[in-house]
Order: structure tokens, then C-alpha cells, then sequence
């Protein structure tokens, strides 16, 4: 069902034309209802033409046009957006941004008003729509709007709605976690192809088994423990496997990640 809502992108970057995508291909928003804007000529155009919406240059007219503007925008690019914006944008807007390390409290302080914000943290598979999104509303947002900002996200993956200051160590997790999984993948293809597996067989192989204890996690809700000791027969290959992973501090070394990225994220957050 589409939207009541009109919504603006402002950024058609990757995760931005992943939202006009997720939008239209769930049929919650159309040509008429959704509008974009870039500051790069052919992005525009290329966008445009794929999504037969309009992409503007004018900020203030995706604005003026939306009831729900999104900010998929670059961290660096946020203040002098957001003092473009500010005589345009109104109370009435719910405004949600998806930069990293912009918090809500720096928006409000250049907005200069009390705007209803909403942070986002998405992460690259939104891509492809199985993305995992983190949401944060600030004080002045309804629960019917939160109910439209999840519905909006949803179309690209799924959502959970967490205080934010849990938002850098949300980075660390599930906004570097991509880059960690994808490296597992390609080590463990690789111990497929030290195995007697040819390349592409070991990558299929690797990627399936990985999205398939994914999706046993999120759908039987069980322990990721509980479900490695399933797997996991006595005296069997697993377990040596097993045993080999712990030898290597393989666990420590994924929980030192993410800690070690959750404090770039508050370094960022600062600078």
C-alpha cells in the first residue's frame, strides 16, 4: 500500500537509490509521491531516467514537495546542506538523516528549530534489500510517524527503533559488520579452494552456508550457541573445526572489531 506521505531524497548516492528503489519496487511510493536531488548533473539524469522521477538540483523544492525528507547525504556535506535547507524546512517535516556520525542534538543545533528528527544507521546490504537499519527518533516524534519511517526502511531490510546513544557501537556492529562477514566468506572459499574446490564453487558454497545460519538465527530465534552445538555432533568434523577457530582467537578478534570500531565511530562523531 503507498504512502499518504510525500517523500524527498536528498542524495542519490548508493544508499540513497537503494531507498528510491526499495520505495518504488514495494509500490509504497511512485513518480508522484517520491522526489530526489543530487548536486552532480548526470547523477541526476541517471536517475531520473532509471526511476522516472524527478531529481532536482534545489534541495529547497525536494523540501517544499515532501512531508518526509531524508538526508542520504555524506558527513562531510551535512552542515552546509543543512544551513541550505533551514529557512525551508518546518516543524511540520519529519526529517530523517542516515549520515554516520551525525547525531540528532548537531542537526537541531544548525536547523535552529525543533524539527522532528529521526537518525538512521543503514548498512550496505540495504543494497540488495536485506539490510539491517537502526532508527532513532528524538523526542517530537510520534509514534504514527516512527510507524512510516519503519515502513519506509523495511523496503530495503529490516528495522529496529534503539535509544541512540547506542548508535556508535551499532556502527561498530552492524555498519562495519558487512565488511567482516564478507571477509569470513572469502576465508572460508578459500579454505574450500586449499580443499580441492574450484573458485567459484568454493564462493557459492561459502556465501549460501553463511546466509542460510543467517536466516536460522533471525527465523528460529534461537541461540547462535545453541545452534552451533547442533552442527557441532561429538567426535565429529565440526568440532575439530571448531577447535581450531578457538585456538586461533577467532572469537576474540571479532569482538576486538567491533570494539575497535565503535571507538572510530565516537572519534568521528567528535571531529
Amino acid at each position: 500500500m503507498a504512502l499518504k506521505d510525500k517523500i524527498g531524497i536528498i542524495g542519490t548516492g548508493k544508499m540513497g537509490e537503494a531507498l528510491i528503489s526499495g520505495l518504488i519496487k514495494s509500490k509504497l511510493a511512485d513518480e508522484n509521491s517520491l522526489k530526489a536531488s543530487d548536486a552532480v548533473s548526470q547523477r541526476r539524469e541517471y536517475i531520473s531516467r532509471k526511476y522516472g522521477i524527478s531529481c532536482l538540483l534545489d534541495n529547497r523544492q525536494v523540501i517544499e514537495n515532501s512531508d518526509i525528507v531524508i538526508l542520504a547525504i555524506q558527513p562531510r556535506d551535512m552542515k552546509v546542506v543543512l544551513e541550505g535547507i533551514r529557512e525551508t524546512i518546518t516543524l511540520n517535516h519529519i526529517l530523517i538523516s542516515i549520515a554516520a556520525g551525525i547525531s540528532t542534538e548537531y542537526i537541531s543545533k544548525i536547523l535552529q528549530k525543533n524539527v522532528p528528527i529521526i537518525r538512521g544507521m543503514p548498512n550496505n546490504p540495504c543494497m540488495i534489500g536485506e539490510g539491517m537499519i537502526a532508527l532513532a527518533p528524538t523526542h517530537n516524534v510520534t509514534k504514527e510517524s516512527m510507524d512510516v519511517a519503519r515502513g519506509i526502511f523495511n523496503s530495503i531490510g529490516r528495522t529496529i527503533v534503539i535509544d541512540e546513544m547506542y548508535f556508535d557501537a551499532i556502527t561498530g556492529l552492524s555498519g562495519s559488520g558487512p565488511a567482516y562477514v564478507y571477509l569470513v566468506i572469502e576465508a572460508l572459499a578459500d579454505g574450500g579452494v586449499k580443499a580441492g574446490i574450484p573458485k567459484d564453487v568454493a564462493i557459492e558454497l561459502a556465501a549460501q552456508t553463511v546466509l542460510g545460519s543467517a536466516r536460522m538465527v533471525l527465523e528460529t530465534h534461537e541461540h547462535p550457541a545453541k545452534l552451533k552445538d547442533m552442527v557441532a555432533t561429538p567426535g565429529g568434523t565440526t568440532i575439530s573445526g571448531l577447535m581450531e577457530l578457538e585456538e586461533g582467537k577467532i572469537r576474540a578478534a571479532f569482538m576486538r572489531a567491533v570494539e575497535k570500531a565503535t571507538q572510530r565511530a565516537k572519534e568521528l562523531t567528535r571531529e
